[in-house]
């Protein structure tokens, strides 16, 4: 089985059988084995250890306890050797903000199993605040199964929603020795990637690889192959990761959704400049490791 890159942690058990009715009643449960995140705006408490280690903080023991029986937000994140980890957001009070971290700025730096904890609190806690109030018939909705699921107030609709992603395609495009990368005009200037969008309702994954490439660049493709996914809670994405080759190099760019699209030899890229005329996506990307590997 092939790992998802970053923001994962394959020993973290769901332990899903936990978030039903009040799991601080669960007879699994152990009060003296909580690790609790805080989210204030957003960020995350986090540690610096050094200029390239930092750890989140988890609060634990009583402190912990007494936060978790007053949330209104409390989420339940899993089992992790032997520790029940959960998250909870405080926008409501005031705290020193020189603590909290934008998660997407510190990832590189954290840990595999802060990341993966974290990474959950924030597309879950994102959904929640997004689905205050019912589709269905407009009412308040409350936080259900230890902040897994929510729940309409009204009791005549009742209806139950669930946390959601966003499915998208993310591939790299080849044709020989050189691949297609582009760039979007909000990107820091230099910056280039690979072709990336949304999966759309009625198409598979393959379907949405060969038609983003097609609406962005005109270039007709071949031999689709899937090579790995990653959790992008920015807000809530799961990029699913492609390789595919190009029948030509002809390109006939969208202008209205890239600023510039390009062809870039496997020399080029492996002495890329990395400056503001020419660089490739961040470290912690799928799309980073997926032309790495292709070098490689």
């Amino acid at each position: 089985m092939k790992k998802n890159i970053l923001f994962s942690h394959d020993r973290v058990d769901k332990a899903s059988h936990l978030r039903e009715g009040n799991i601080l009643n669960h007879k699994d449960f152990n009060i003296n084995k909580i690790k609790l995140a805080i989210i204030y705006k957003n960020k995350f408490a986090i540690n610096k250890i050094n200029e390239k280690n930092y750890e989140a903080i988890w609060n634990s023991g009583k402190k912990a306890y007494n936060l978790i029986e007053k949330s209104e937000s409390l989420i339940f994140l899993g089992k992790l050797k032997g520790f029940f980890y959960f998250s909870t957001d405080i926008d409501n009070i005031n705290l020193n903000n020189d603590l909290y971290y934008d998660l997407r700025t510190l990832n590189p730096l954290l840990n595999h199993s802060d990341l993966t904890l974290l990474t959950t609190a924030q597309g879950i806690n994102y959904w929640h605040k997004k689905n205050i109030y019912c589709g269905t018939c407009g009412f308040k909705t409350k936080s259900d199964d230890t902040g897994n699921s929510r729940i309409c107030i009204n009791q005549k609709c009742n209806t139950k929603i669930f946390p959601r992603l966003d499915p998208a395609v993310i591939m790299l495009i080849t044709y020989k020795d050189s691949c297609l990368l582009g760039r979007q005009k909000v990107w820091p200037p230099g910056m280039h990637s690979t072709l990336a969008g949304f999966v759309e309702h009625g198409e598979t994954v393959e379907q949405a690889v060969e038609r983003e490439t097609y609406e962005e660049t005109g270039v007709r493709i071949t031999n689709i192959q899937y090579k790995y996914s990653q959790a992008w809670p920015f807000p809530s994405s799961l990029m699913l990761g492609f390789h595919a080759e190009a029948r030509d190099k002809s390109l006939n760019i969208n202008y209205e959704e890239l600023e510039n699209a390009s062809w870039y030899s496997k020399d080029f890229l492996k002495s890329s400049p990395e400056n503001s005329e020419f660089k490739m996506p961040g470290k912690i990307s799928i799309a980073r490791k997926l032309i790495k590997d292709w070098l490689n």
